[in-house]
């Protein structure tokens, strides 16, 4: 299977533009991009109207729909939904058959960075299984960034044996080392696969201008970085073997998989 992982800035939400951005992927490959890579930043979500959210938020999944109809690919994009008056983060997984969405269950609630006081996400007492499906033989899980420090979620993806995991995020702040030991960490000790996919651009907070770094990566189960971007905006292709990825799973013993003779 061949991923594909799209470190961009904001995409411009003009369907020309996107088809020319999409037509390069090759056919039946999962798309992957960071979070608000076709939204505004929260912080510029808090100045506009929600009516325009609203009417944004329809555009853009009817167009992500037609493009991965169009060109048979998978896509998993971090999305700004509106609803009823109300504003939710959700990461959609849309295929040429069907979108499903998965709203995210913990959100970043710091002084200079709350983005819970501003989604309407419901607060959950008790976390949930993120959402898993399947492509080409892989269990494949979504989580936000902010999510990946939360043990419980990892407990449950685990016990759905899950072969990757795809973190989609908009760091900053000079984070990059703690979130290349955080993602091997968790590939080590869940053996599976996780790709991080991490924005790049500028963001205002507290009045002091920001980088979103990128240093989007993959990590395989024996805590290995196997890809690495630099802080541009640029696409990686990466292909991985089902059989390779179980051997490596099971290498420590963590867990058992079933592996097919070769």
């Amino acid at each position: 299977m061949k991923i594909a992982i799209c470190q961009t800035n904001t995409l411009p939400l003009k369907e020309n533009a996107l088809m020319n951005y999409f037509k390069h992927f090759q056919r039946d490959s999962l798309v992957v991009f960071s979070e608000y890579a076709f939204d505004l930043f929260f912080t510029d979500l808090q100045k506009t109207s929600k009516e325009l959210i609203a009417q944004l938020s329809s555009q853009k999944i009817l167009l992500l729909q037609k493009i991965a109809k169009t060109f048979k690919i998978t896509i998993v994009m971090p999305l700004i939904i509106a609803k009823e008056s109300k504003i939710f983060k959700k990461i959609a997984v849309i295929d040429s058959k069907k979108t499903q969405f998965y709203m995210q269950q913990k959100l970043i609630n710091y002084p200079h960075w709350n983005e819970e006081i501003f989604f309407d996400n419901p607060k959950v007492k008790t976390l949930k299984t993120p959402l898993i499906f399947e492509k080409n033989g892989f269990k494949i899980a979504v989580l936000f960034g902010f999510e990946l420090h939360f043990d419980a979620l990892w407990l449950k993806l685990k016990d759905k044996d899950v072969d990757i995991v795809l973190i989609p995020t908009a760091s900053t702040l000079n984070s990059h080392e703690r979130w290349q030991m955080l993602c091997r960490s968790r590939a080590f000790c869940n053996s599976c696969l996780v790709v991080r996919i991490n924005r790049v651009g500028k963001v205002v907070l507290e009045d002091r201008e920001f980088d979103f770094y990128g240093e989007s990566l993959v990590v395989n189960p024996n805590a290995e970085i196997e890809e690495k971007l630099d802080h541009k905006e640029s696409v990686a292709y990466i292909e991985i073997d089902k059989n390779d990825l179980d051997a490596q799973a099971v290498e420590w013993g963590f867990r058992k998989r079933n592996i097919k003779e070769k």
